[in-house]
């Protein structure tokens, strides 16, 4: 496979500046082998002398040839333990693997799991707030109802006081009706009185006619009397006439009354009407208001249900964060033990997975530590997974990775797909260099976003090399 060099002629200074390794040899795995190995000797050299010890006081006649045989074949034994105790650590490690496979995957379907309890969470949220717009729609709806059953209230109010003054004004004008009707009456018993007597003086003039011609002698008194009864009866055609008229226009009068009384009867009944359809009107919007307060208290009590639910459903997410937290410690603690159980590589050498790893001690540039890799037999390290980028980024150092970006395209140094990534928020930015390298950074919180693009000066880096066994 053809592989780029990491190009350092960008950098203006190339500083190689020493530390100290941060893990002492005792504490890597082969240091732990070797301490073992060495007090397994020691051990097993106390045996041996106690053996001797013990032989050559219980046995002094067994020959020396015999000692050693026999702590030729316990150490042969002894030895033979080592491949099944080196087995069966083996098996540990294949289940402590197991395990944490069933772990991720546990983590997985509780990822799933919680994203689909935020997905519902949303989904209430949305509902609730059509809930809520719902409701201040129906409130405003309902305030406006008040206000016109209120103007409707005052409406039929001024319509009743009117329907009184009205009522009142009839009982006005049929009194007057009653006295005017009353004084008719009178009137026309006065007229048929006055037709009495001039009957009377009728008859008494033909009397007189009578008389006149029987009494000639009395004709001048009869005739001044004659005269005095003519203008009487003048006077009296007069009233009569005056009478008659006044009849008349009390007839008028009567015959207006009626009409009146006949438009405010029309009135009257049409302003019941009115009264009904009103009163028919109130009771449809107290109907309506009273279903608008049962709809509010319904809408009342299903958002309150909903804030409970969603509160249900934020407590369950915080749990199932809390648990998601136990399970990713678990499976960091699984994770180190199980690096604890492999083979281990060559001395100084990291195993994960089916590579090697290798951390410098000492700083150099990008080009300075590809060379230092491939002088190993390794190259820079090319980061194909998320477990990969957290194992790397667990060394708490800033290093180097086989990543560079020749003529303004980022690739691995063994031209693999540049995928997947791991930047920084903001990262890449030296968008203007024509050859830069990238560094995973420990200022980062999140080990999945810690890649930094940066010129090829003085780093720690990686090497990475397949395990053979």
């Amino acid at each position: 496979m053809q592989t780029m060099d990491i190009d350092d002629d960008t950098s203006p200074n190339k500083p190689s500046v020493t530390f100290s390794d941060n893990f002492q040899w005792w504490k890597r795995p082969s240091g732990v082998a070797a301490v073992c190995l060495g007090l397994l000797c020691v051990l097993l050299l106390a045996g041996i002398i106690g053996l001797s010890v013990y032989y050559g006081v219980i046995d002094h006649h067994c020959s020396t040839e015999r000692d050693q045989q026999d702590s030729y074949t316990l150490l042969t034994k002894e030895g033979d333990q080592q491949p099944t105790s080196y087995n069966n650590l083996t098996k540990e490690g294949d289940q402590l693997q197991s395990s944490y496979n069933t772990l991720t995957k546990e983590r997985d379907q509780l990822q799933n799991s919680y994203n689909t309890l935020t997905k519902e969470r949303d989904q209430l949220h949305n509902s609730l707030t059509t809930r809520t717009k719902d409701r201040d729609q129906q409130q405003n709806s309902l305030k406006v109802m008040t206000a016109e059953r209120e103007q409707l209230q005052n409406s039929l109010n001024s319509r009743t006081k009117e329907r009184d003054q009205l009522q009142n004004s009839l009982n006005i004008r049929t009194t007057e009706k009653n006295l005017l009707q009353n004084s008719l009456t009178t009137k026309t018993k006065e007229k048929e009185q006055l037709q009495n007597i001039l009957t009377t003086i009728t008859r008494e003039r033909d009397q007189l006619q009578n008389s006149l011609n029987t009494r000639t002698t009395e004709r001048d008194q009869l005739q001044n009397s004659l005269n005095t009864r003519t203008t009487e009866k003048k006077q009296l055609q007069n009233s009569l006439t005056t009478k008659t008229k006044a009849k008349d226009q009390l007839q008028n009068t009567l015959t207006t009354i009626a009409r009146e009384r006949d438009q405010l009867q029309n009135n009257l009944n049409t302003r019941t009407t009115e009264k009904d359809q009103l009163q028919n009107s109130l009771n449809t919007r107290t109907t309506e208001r009273d279903q608008l307060q049962n709809s509010l208290n319904t809408r009342t009590t299903e958002r309150d249900q909903l804030q409970n639910s969603l509160n249900t459903r934020t407590t369950e997410r915080d749990q199932l964060q809390n648990s998601l937290n136990t399970t990713a410690s678990e499976r960091d603690q699984l994770q180190n033990r199980l690096r604890f159980y492999q083979k281990p590589c060559l001395d100084g050498w990291w195993k994960f997975g089916t590579s090697c790893y290798f951390v410098s001690s000492t700083m150099d540039t990008g080009g300075g530590g590809q060379k230092a890799c491939r002088a190993m037999g390794a190259d820079d390290v090319i980061i194909n997974s998320r477990e990969e980028q957290i194992f790397i980024h667990g060394f708490k150092k800033n290093v180097w990775i086989g990543a560079l970006k020749k003529d303004g395209i980022w690739q691995w140094v063994d031209n693999t797909p540049f995928k997947p990534t791991y930047w920084m928020e903001g990262e890449p930015n030296n968008l203007n260099d024509k050859v830069t390298c990238v560094e995973i950074s420990q200022t980062a919180s999140d080990p999945l976003k810690s890649w930094k693009a940066a010129t090829c000066t003085s780093s720690y880096w990686v090497c990475e090399k397949p395990f053979t066994p």
